[in-house]
């Protein structure tokens, strides 16, 4: 009897020994960033007030690795892991782009790759678990990548490959540039101190239609 407690109580002090190690692990890997973690509505992370060169180095980081290595998809994902320190450099998320460039078809039909890259990384940041499946928010994800998509309708008319080749004229590396500056700025919005710039206010004197010539009395 005696030596089936002492077993016992050797099985209860390995098990909350081990509960401890993975307590530890799970802090240890929340201080160094864990790939694992998800943004809510509502964090905030400080950048130390380097919002807006984020968003340059994201321009830049995307154009640059567009025009010398090719793949849009992957090139946003590596400049936004690159560009944003909250972005893990997760070499499987670069991995999973490699085939979604060019509209990830042979008639550039579909979405532009480097919009689809944009949304693996707001999706990896933000979006549900595979442990949330059934009853995780994806709304805020989906919000950020729309708002990106807006910045592509709004320049190229639409997100698919093909049309935004021709808007572009097939100009991929400011493409992926600024998918990746559009994704950063929604990021920034989110979860930092970044403000969009306000859109110029319109004069009075602009507003008011001009009179057509001959319009007086003779």
């Amino acid at each position: 009897m005696k030596e089936t407690t002492n077993r016992r109580e050797l099985f209860q002090s390995l098990a909350a020994g081990l509960t401890l190690t993975l307590i530890s692990s799970k802090e240890t890997a929340a201080q160094m960033g864990d790939p694992e973690s998800v943004l809510r509505r509502g964090d905030r992370i400080d950048v130390a007030g380097r919002e807006n060169q984020i968003i340059e180095d994201a321009f830049r980081l995307g154009y640059d690795y567009e025009k010398r290595y090719g793949g849009c998809a992957q090139c946003a994902v590596a400049a936004l892991q690159d560009a944003l320190p909250f972005v893990p450099a997760d070499a499987s998320l670069f991995r999973a782009a490699s085939c979604l460039d060019g509209g990830a078809t042979p008639t550039g039909i579909q979405s532009c790759g480097g919009f689809t890259g944009a949304g693996i990384i707001i999706g990896h940041l933000c979006g549900r678990t595979r442990d949330e499946i059934f009853f995780g928010d994806k709304k805020l994800s989906q919000e950020l990548l729309r708002s990106v998509y807006r910045r592509f309708e709004e320049r190229y008319g639409s997100v698919l490959c093909k049309d935004v080749r021709a808007a572009a004229e097939r100009d991929c590396p400011q493409v992926v540039g600024l998918a990746a500056k559009w994704a950063a700025e929604a990021l920034l919005e989110a979860f930092a101190n970044y403000r969009p710039p306000e859109p110029p206010a319109t004069s009075a004197a602009s507003a008011t239609p001009a009179k057509k010539n001959g319009g007086g009395k003779k």
